[in-house]
């Protein structure tokens, strides 16, 4: 409407203009700026071919765009239907053509002040044509997008590209026409149940509008959060028949602090994606029309205490904080998706989470909240794979109220009883407190687990236990104590081999190199039950007293079975052919890395007197000298490369393109090693603890130590 009412003006202005001419022909009349397309663009391909080209599974990566099978650039049109304005679609466009929709990725906040907005020149309504051919698409978080190549943890993304790309990327031609955008109208179980790789590809950026829906906390809380340091906030919309679908606002938007409408009406929004999870955005609060009358949104019914906890309904009403809550167990989740993994049985395939509703017989997966199971003694008693009998009883448990399986849910269960009351003398019994061994973190006398959990320090101390599972995700509470196990990064070890009580267990991190390798239990699935001594750090680790750094290990005792003494290597000030290096800055040692691609991970050495000792020499580099400088290889035969703009590392078997390296001593004792490529130089950065390979200063460039022989 605000557009609409900009022309109007525009061309109200025109007429007067040309009014006051008449009576007086020497008033200038500003020129109408129309924009015209230049000569030669034409769009060759619609988006939805576009989109099947360049669409892959993963959900985060990046492809340079290429031209047509006829040696053309590709260029793509359509008419814009979402832009920054209102600040909620961040740094975003999205315009569409007859076939898809498709989000254009821009930096539009840069000093140059050469874009500071997409809305002021890029209008809704606005036909749109954009030479992608040197531009990337890809994903961010499972989004397809057009922008630039990015990254995180290593990871190729696609990223915001800059401003002025954008600019000589992307023609306007004429004057917006807001009766030329659509909207696909949809209903919220139709958008939940489109899942396949078709629906994604069809419906990611489409605009949809959905028919009489209320916002949950309508009238009571607004669009997002003023001050907070999250960057934006979870709403809900619902409908008459229950069906949720999540809403993302902006804590930056101009619109932050209004409240949502309250009642039921009709809305329009961009449908985006987040990690296989569909949720809308809006661009301005006018896109929520006729609201009024009664909401559908459940309310908030009781105190959340033991003796009046809160209902189902009342935590899909949005209560919050630490709280007790009452429902029936219903069923569980299997997968990462709320919508498709639910299953309405009591034969759990799971044992870390279940479905609470209101009441026993309940099948729809937007009546229920998903609840997360610590691991321990309330896993044991609760879950559905032991306790099928649990099935459709009434229960009431204390944690907190806060999205799981992006859905309002409960975690970090610390209480339960069954009824419809909770018991704040704990119902779940007092985990005992293990007696503490008499060890001092020698290797002769390693910390037990029992001392550790009792708040045992140390920095490069043993410590001994039984391996006896992993942590599968991010949180403690996604222990795994049987195969298969997920992640090669950790292990978890406790006093006795047959240990399944969190609490009573120690996570242990497993630096990349021969540690990793050797004791993980995705590679090595033998190894659980085994007893391990261990060489590392004693600090928190998933929230927990742990593990970290090890450097050595050992089965069984250390002093009954020590381990290699490790290699011996000097500092040098140049470089011989076919000779092994440390690569250490700042007492970080670079690490062998398994991956196909990623920073280096490091651990702490020491220099004594130019020397290093004690270190396994598969963390040694092999610098090979070659036409233009050197290749250097990792103890498992990989050669390390760069390729791209990324400041990551590329591991390949075979020596590529970006595999040669020139090694340039310093007057400091370091050497700047830079990749004759992309010429980026390889530094430590304590920021990240890790070593990359950079444009310009990040930390600090490393010393090399030759192996002794």
């Amino acid at each position: 409407m605000k557009l609409y009412k900009s022309l109007l003006a525009c061309m109200a202005l025109a007429v007067s203009s040309v009014a006051l001419t008449s009576c007086d022909e020497e008033l200038a009349v500003p020129p109408l700026n129309i924009p015209t397309l230049p000569e030669g663009i034409v769009a060759n391909t619609t988006i939805a071919d576009f989109k099947a080209k360049y669409w892959s599974a993963e959900t985060n990566y990046c492809t340079e765009v290429g031209k047509t099978d006829d040696g053309e650039d590709i260029i793509l049109s359509g008419r814009i239907i979402a832009n920054d304005e209102g600040g909620n679609i961040y740094q975003t466009l999205v315009f569409e053509d007859a076939t898809d929709a498709l989000t254009v990725s821009v930096k539009t906040t840069n000093s140059t002040g050469v874009l500071p907005h997409l809305y002021t020149k890029y209008k809704v309504g606005e036909e749109f044509y954009i030479n992608v051919t040197g531009l990337y698409a890809g994903k961010y978080a499972g989004l397809f997008q057009l922008g630039a190549a990015g990254e995180y943890n290593g990871t190729p993304q696609t990223d915001r590209m800059e401003s002025q790309t954008f600019l000589d990327h992307t023609y306007l031609n004429g004057l917006p026409d807001l009766s030329k955008v659509t909207a696909i109208e949809m209903t919220i179980p139709e958008l939940l149940a489109a899942t396949s790789v078709e629906d994604q590809q069809r419906l990611q950026s489409r605009r949809v509008s959905i028919k009489d829906v209320s916002w949950i906390g309508g009238g009571t809380e607004n669009w997002g959060i003023v001050g907070t340091s999250s960057t934006a906030e979870s709403r809900y919309l619902i409908d008459a028949q229950g069906n949720k679908i999540t809403v993302r606002n902006s804590n930056l938007s101009d619109f932050v602090d209004q409240p949502l409408p309250a009642g039921h009406g009709d809305i329009t929004a961009i449908l985006s994606q987040f990690n296989g999870t569909w949720q809308l955005l809006f661009q301005l609060p006018s896109d929520c029309v006729d609201f009024g009358g009664e909401s559908y949104a459940p309310q908030v019914v009781g105190e959340g205490t033991a003796d009046d906890p809160y209902s189902v309904s009342s935590v899909l009403a949005g209560a919050t904080g630490e709280a007790w809550v009452t429902g029936y167990i219903v069923g569980w989740i299997d997968g990462q998706v709320l919508s498709t993994g639910a299953n309405f049985n009591g034969s759990a395939s799971v044992k870390t989470n279940l479905l609470l509703a209101a009441s026993p017989d309940v099948t729809e997966v937007a009546q229920c909240i998903p609840v997360q199971l610590p691991t321990g003694t309330i896993r044991d008693a609760l879950n559905l794979q032991d306790n099928p009998g649990n099935y459709q009883k009434q229960v009431t448990l204390k944690g907190s109220l806060e999205t799981y399986f992006g859905s309002a849910g409960l975690k970090s269960v610390s209480l339960y009883a069954w009824g419809d009351k909770g018991n704040e003398s704990g119902t779940t019994p007092d985990v005992p407190t293990p007696p503490a061994g008499d060890g001092d973190g020698t290797a002769d006398k390693p910390y037990d687990v029992a001392q550790i959990l009792g708040g045992a320090t140390g920095t490069a101390v043993w410590s001994t236990g039984y391996i006896v599972g992993a942590i599968n995700d991010k949180s403690i509470s996604d222990a795994a104590f049987a195969g298969p196990f997920a992640l090669k990064t950790n292990i978890l070890i406790a006093a006795t081999a047959g240990e399944t009580d969190i609490t009573k267990c120690v996570p242990v991190q497993l630096p990349a190199g021969a540690v990793r390798d050797a004791v993980n239990l995705v590679d090595n699935t033998d190894n659980l039950g085994k007893k391990i001594t261990l060489k590392g750090n004693l600090e928190k680790y998933f929230g927990a007293a742990g593990i970290k750094s090890v450097t050595e290990y050992a089965w069984g005792a250390a002093s009954e079975n020590p381990p290699a003494a490790g290699s011996t290597f000097r500092k040098v000030t140049a470089i011989t052919s076919g000779k092994q290096y440390l690569i250490v800055a700042s007492g970080k040692c670079a690490l062998l890395d398994t991956r196909d691609y990623g920073y280096l991970y490091v651990t702490d050495v020491t220099d004594n007197g130019g020397e290093i000792t004690g270190v396994d020499a598969a963390n040694a580099y092999t610098f090979t000298a070659v036409s233009g400088g050197y290749n250097i290889t990792m103890s498992n035969g990989k050669y390390v490369y760069q390729k791209g703009t990324y400041n990551s590392f590329n591991f390949d078997t075979t020596a590529v393109e970006g595999s040669v390296w020139n090694a340039v001593a310093q007057s400091d004792g370091t050497f700047k090693i830079t990749n004759v490529s992309t010429s980026k130089f390889v530094q430590y950065d304590p920021t990240y603890n890790s070593y990359g390979c950079y444009a310009d200063s990040k930390g600090d460039m490393p010393a090399l130590y030759e192996k002794v022989d």
